[in-house]
């Protein structure tokens, strides 16, 4: 738990699960390529941020090719019941 409320805990982090529940919800995708994401700090300083989602087991990263894909852990629905209800509901 201690991993999840630290990576959920930083405004950049957060934007990333924002726009991915955002995204499958308007295009039933649920995989959104890494320069897909709308953020403002260097390329560096936004892997480091997926890195730390990755790691928390918030969210999966599949490659295909040189493409890589980010999206929700599908277990977190089932691990951290209401987790991603409570985060849609900071977006409203």
């Amino acid at each position: 738990m201690d991993k999840i409320f630290k990576s959920l805990g930083d405004p950049i982090r957060m934007s990333v699960i924002k726009q991915l529940i955002a995204y499958e919800e308007e295009h039933g995708h649920k995989e959104i390529t890494c320069g897909g994401f709308d953020y403002c700090v260097n390329k560096a300083t936004f892997s480091h941020h997926i890195k730390i989602l990755i790691e928390a087991h918030i969210i999966c990263q599949r490659t295909e090719g040189v493409k890589k894909y980010l999206f929700l852990n599908p277990n977190i629905k089932k691990y951290y019941p209401g987790l991603i209800e409570t985060i849609k509901k900071t977006c409203e």
